[in-house]
């Protein structure tokens, strides 16, 4: 079958037709005729991209850069099931990320500005990037193994119906043994009480009725804000390798994916990244062989006075503080904004919260989770180092997962038309996705589809794909960044490593 190559953005009004000639053995010959429309995710991306960018003025991306600085590459079609624009708006993220660290690299390096490239098929493919992998050695066990051979576990995290006739979603990766022992209200102030994550599942119009959505309609995801007033920039440390953060110091307290996946993010860039683990605290093991990559981790309670103050020397030195808890939670441990800034000792630091609601609102000390990574957390980081470089001062970035949801289902994204969803049906047929099928096997599927339509890209050998040939966990192959700059390598300097595996210090 041949079709013609499609251009401009994925509507229903843009359509064309795709003819094939079928010869029965009879010599006779039917004409099919089937209306697709048009759509072009690289286009798309580009478009989400502008609008990203108007809707963030935190990311100071000139029209200009974008037109002759920004590339997008890939195929048409998207390679993700259902109407959701995840693939391009996650080129549209890896794009906003290649171009603050550009400007990023300019003001350090000087020069013109690198060229950003992206690959459309990548960035849908790194939204799977902690399932995909390969490794040799196997992972120490950081959440219960016991629970999760059990028939329940992989069902605590799901979508179900209520008898009231709502819907509640339940993330149990961590602990989902409160939820083994009702109506959607009964089970969120449950959820609450025992400060597990869960929540009501609300028509878009219905959330942004709430006082919770009416807090975040408004607040742009880039959320970067000055604590201190200027008074010199701060010096980049010094560098002969041209790596973007280069000698830009990291102390991570976060755990499952957002939070490391910024760690991760500025590892990319050549950041020294300290994941701190407090060895009494669960984590997902089978994250570790993806998400620990460039950064060294450390095993350290905060509530012990001795480990303590190992965390305390650490942060003394750091130039960014990822706070990936709920709001509340490390400053009770001592390491909330104001103490992180003292331990500073009046050096310019950029203090980091990533939560699931933002640090304001009714719901902003519930936990919680989002299924999916991207690079729009990064970005805001990245701003923050590159202001604080340009006229210095401390900074607050708020990361908020639920913005991010929110902005993701707007209007101003908007969904694919049902032809272009079943247009992807027909080629991948990834079969039907159900409110009970889990993450890890939804995403396998996904995986195992991309596997049998396109061998190549999922070949680890290939272009999509970085390697280590030594480590913890032996031989192992992760996915490769996905943001290029034609000029600033994005490589990850360490091989992933288990929670807790190094010592607690940056001289390393």
């Amino acid at each position: 079958m041949k079709s013609k190559t499609s251009h401009g953005p994925c509507t229903q009004e843009n359509i064309y037709i795709c003819i094939s000639h079928v010869t029965s053995k009879i010599v006779s010959q039917q004409i099919i005729i089937m209306v697709v429309p048009q759509c072009s995710v690289p286009e798309e991306a580009r478009r989400l991209l502008k609008l990203l960018i108007q809707k963030n003025p935190a990311l100071q991306i000139s029209d200009e850069f974008v037109d002759n600085n920004v590339h997008f590459k890939g195929d048409d079609l998207p390679a993700l099931p259902g109407g959701l624009k995840s693939g391009a708006l996650s080129a549209a993220c890896s794009a906003a990320l290649g171009s603050v660290a550009a400007q990023v690299a300019q003001d350090r390096f000087g020069g013109e500005g690198s060229n950003v490239h992206i690959d459309t098929n990548h960035a849908s493919y790194f939204l799977s990037s902690p399932l995909l992998c390969q490794y040799e050695n196997e992972f120490p066990d950081w959440d219960d193994a016991e629970t999760r051979k059990k028939p329940l576990y992989a069902c605590s995290t799901n979508i179900y119906p209520t008898k009231d006739g709502r819907w509640f979603q339940m993330h149990g990766d961590l602990d989902c043994r409160p939820m083994f022992e009702n109506i959607a209200d009964e089970l969120e102030a449950m959820m609450v009480k025992y400060r597990h994550s869960g929540s009501k599942c609300y028509e878009p119009e219905e959330w942004l009725a709430t006082e919770m959505g009416k807090a975040l309609a408004n607040r742009p995801l880039c959320n970067v804000r000055q604590l201190t007033p200027p008074e010199i920039p701060t010096s980049y440390p010094p560098t002969s390798k041209s790596r973007i953060l280069e000698g830009v110091k990291v102390v991570e307290m976060a755990r499952i994916i957002a939070g490391p996946m910024i760690g991760k993010t500025l590892a990319e860039f050549g950041a020294q990244v300290i994941r701190v683990n407090s060895p009494n605290l669960r984590d997902l093991s089978w994250l570790q062989p993806t998400l620990t990559s460039g950064s060294h981790t450390v095993a350290l309670d905060a509530r012990q006075p001795d480990q303590k103050a190992q965390i305390d020397e650490l942060v003394a030195r750091a130039d960014v503080f990822i706070d990936g808890y709920r709001p509340g939670s490390l400053e009770r441990l001592g390491f909330g904004r104001k103490r992180v800034m003292e331990l500073a000792a009046g050096r310019d630091i950029i203090y980091v919260d990533e939560n699931c609601y933002g640090t304001e609102g009714p719901y902003s000390g519930r936990p919680g989770w989002q299924q999916i990574a991207d690079a729009a957390r990064a970005t805001s980081v990245l701003c923050a180092l590159r202001d604080r470089g340009r006229k210095g001062g401390s900074y607050h970035v708020v990361s908020s997962l639920t913005a991010l949801n929110m902005f993701f289902i707007s209007d101003d994204v908007g969904v694919y038309p049902p032809e272009v969803v079943q247009e992807v049906e027909r080629v991948y047929g990834f079969g039907p996705i159900l409110p009970s099928d889990h993450v890890k096997s939804l995403a396998n599927r996904i995986i195992k589809a991309w596997q049998t339509v396109s061998p190549k890209h999922m070949d680890f050998e290939g272009e999509y794909f970085v390697g280590f040939d030594s480590g913890p966990f032996g031989k192992t192959k992760i996915v490769a960044p996905v943001a290029k700059l034609e000029k600033y390598p994005s490589k990850w300097d360490h091989p992933p490593r288990p929670y807790g595996y190094d010592q607690p210090t940056f001289e390393y």
